[in-house]
C-alpha cells in the first residue's frame, strides 16, 4: 500500500489564515512571495514554504517549514516583530496534533528557531523562522 505525504504547506497556510482571523490580525498569507512586491504593504505579509525531509517510517515523515513575516519598514520593524512572534506562537504550538483534521503528528521543538531578523534590499522588515513537525500520510 502507498503512502502519500500530507500538503503541510496548503494545511499550514490554511491554518494560519483561520488562526489570524480569530486572533484579529489582518495579515495576507501565502505558499508565494509576490514577483513584485508592492511597497509600502498595505498589510502584513507571512509566506509559508515546506522545507521537505525524510521519510521516517511506513506513515510518518519528518517536515521542515521556513516562515517569513515582511511587514513595516527597514526603520520601523515594530511590525514585523509583533506578528513574526505572534506567527511563532501558532507554529511552535505543541497542541498541533489536537487540531481538526492536522497531519502533524508532533512538533519537534529542537527545529524551531526563530524568529530572527533577515537583510532586505527593500524597505520592509522581514522575519524568518523555521519549525519541524513530524506528520503522517495518507493511503
Amino acid at each position: 500500500m502507498r503512502v502519500t505525504p500530507p500538503d503541510l504547506e496548503a494545511w499550514l497556510v490554511s491554518y494560519v489564515r483561520a488562526c489570524a482571523a480569530t486572533d484579529g490580525h489582518n495579515v495576507e498569507v501565502s505558499n508565494k512571495e509576490p514577483a513584485k512586491l508592492t511597497l509600502p504593504l498595505t498589510r502584513p505579509l507571512i509566506v509559508i514554504r515546506d522545507d521537505s525531509g525524510a521519510r521516517l517510517d511506513w506513515t510518518t515523515f519528518d517536515r521542515s517549514i521556513g516562515a517569513s513575516v515582511l511587514a513595516g519598514s527597514r526603520q520601523n520593524d515594530k511590525p514585523a516583530n509583533d506578528i513574526a512572534r505572534w506567527l511563532a506562537s501558532v507554529l511552535f504550538d505543541h497542541e498541533l496534533p489536537l487540531v481538526e483534521g492536522t497531519p502533524i503528528a508532533s512538533v519537534d521543538f529542537d527545529g524551531s528557531n526563530g524568529p530572527y531578523a533577515v537583510t532586505e534590499t527593500l524597505d520592509v522588515a522581514r522575519r524568518y523562522m523555521t519549525a519541524q513537525y513530524v506528520v503522517a500520510g495518507s493511503w
